[in-house]
């Protein structure tokens, strides 16, 4: 496609996404009426989760159909209810320390939104609930291969949120014959705000694009599991529940597991029993090694979200139906194994340490490899532990007695989960609607002047605000 064509088809969504946008900043003035339209773009793929579902699986070849449902089932409510009833117009409350000061919520206008291929319903829906929340309008930028999927998804939306009197464009999607790279780079140069959810190249474009941005980083999630926790059972379960989910394609699967060398014939028992297949022939790990990495650095698309049983056989292994996901040994860290890297397909690679502090440095290691700021836990009640490891990992969520999807805590639902400076992103925490927002900060005037002493400086507790 030419490029003037391109560059011509990305302007005429932004102008229309622009229009909708100022309509509905002028006409949505009330908490409620916001509401409406963001429940409904969450609610409609809720309620049509089982075509959507198949649809992704059918042309991403990604994951299972059950899993995806479940994926909608737990994220789009979930996402609702971090958001419903919150403030999003008129004035909000203010959270810093300063006198005087009320804060006004205002749109940012028009979000471009880059969707990955693993994750292209759920992402829409959150990113179409954030955007809208805020009184913005988006444009979804789909994944090549889930192009198809998302203009379906995008039009169900349209339909819903019109039918309550709000502009069908707030929602817009690049349709399969415009769905290109040169489009999406158009895309963010030209919208106000973008979130890009996907690999390390795409999060690069949206922050050298010259438009504020939102990036997701790398996922490649560590585990260490103490001396001291004495639930293996539970453990395992909900290691093998979260690295099997989707065929491992989501960012929060566990990738390396810490193992003390004491207990290593406890965890494998524990990890067999909960539906793991232990590889542990050497050729048979090298041969992981090289279908895996082919090229010794980037992941085959061949084994992206397929099942054990798959890769299985690709590697020379029948393993059996009821196996959930794969599980080796190894050694290195790091550079030292390609195997530290994140893999999007169930597997779990474990190592064991004699010493805590020695595997907590092989956790960073691979964390500065890839998937700094992104997420790990760990699996003990010894609190001087958790500190030290949460001191040193460079995540920007550490989870304690859960797997790195986690959702029984305090954490809001999203499907992009910020990295900060350790990922190249702007945030260190989950990406909510409130990013999505500008403000207008409106101040009175004091009754008395502010003003500081020169004796402040001499203070290092927390020094007042001194008034006169």
């Amino acid at each position: 496609m030419a490029e003037n064509n391109v560059k011509a088809y990305i302007s005429e969504l932004v102008r229309r996404a622009k229009i909708a946008q100022k309509e509905f900043e002028r006409t949505a003035t009330d908490q409620l009426t916001i509401d409406k339209v963001v429940r409904a773009v969450g609610k409609t793929i809720y309620d049509n989760r089982e075509e959507l579902a198949r649809d992704a699986c059918e042309e991403t070849k990604y994951g299972t159909v059950q899993m995806k449902i479940n994926k909608i089932l737990a994220s789009t409510p979930g996402q609702w209810n971090v958001m419903r009833g919150k403030k999003s117009v008129g004035y909000i409350e203010n959270l810093r320390d300063e006198p005087g000061v009320k804060v006004m919520a205002k749109p940012m206008g028009v979000v471009g939104c880059v969707m990955p291929s693993t994750n292209p319903i759920v992402t829409i829906g959150a990113n179409g609930m954030m955007a809208i929340k805020c009184r913005n309008a988006c444009i979804i930028a789909p994944h090549p291969s889930a192009k198809n999927v998302s203009l379906k998804t995008v039009n169900m939306i349209r339909k819903e949120i019109e039918a309550l009197g709000a502009p069908a464009d707030l929602i817009q999607v690049i349709d399969p014959e415009h769905c290109s790279i040169q489009a999406t780079d158009e895309m963010l140069r030209q919208c106000d705000v973008n979130i890009a959810t996907g690999g390390p190249g795409m999060v690069k474009a949206v922050y050298s694009c010259g438009r504020p941005g939102f990036g997701v980083g790398q996922g490649n999630c560590q585990e260490i599991l103490c001396d001291d926790y004495d639930n293996l059972d539970y453990m395992a379960g909900a290691i093998v529940a979260n690295r099997s989910y989707d065929y491992g394609v989501p960012c929060v699967s566990e990738q390396t597991i810490h193992v003390p060398a004491a207990r290593e014939g406890d965890f494998l028992k524990a990890m067999q029993a909960a539906g793991a297949f232990l590889l542990e022939d050497p050729d048979t790990i090298q041969k992981l090694r090289e279908v895996v990495f082919p090229d010794g650095e980037h992941i085959s698309r061949d084994v992206v979200g397929r099942s054990p049983q798959v890769v299985g056989r690709m590697i020379g292994v029948e393993v059996p139906e009821d196996r959930r996901i794969l599980l080796c040994k190894y050694t290195g860290c790091a550079q030292d194994d390609v195997l530290s890297k994140e893999i999007l397909f169930p597997l779990a690679r474990y190592v064991t340490y004699t010493d805590f502090k020695a595997t907590v440095a092989a956790a960073v290691a691979n964390l500065e490899q890839e998937g700094a700021g992104h997420n790990s836990c760990i699996w003990t009640h010894d609190e001087e532990k958790i500190e030290y490891a949460a001191h040193l990992l460079p995540v920007s969520r550490f989870q304690v007695n859960q797997t790195p999807a986690g959702i029984n805590n305090g954490l809001p639902s999203t499907p992009t989960l910020g990295c900060g400076t350790w990922g190249n992103n702007s945030i260190s925490e989950n990406l909510e609607w409130y990013h999505l927002m500008n403000t207008t900060r409106v101040t009175v005037t004091l009754p008395n002047k502010r003003l500081w002493k020169d004796g402040d400086w001499d203070r290092f507790d927390e020094c007042p605000v001194t008034e006169d």
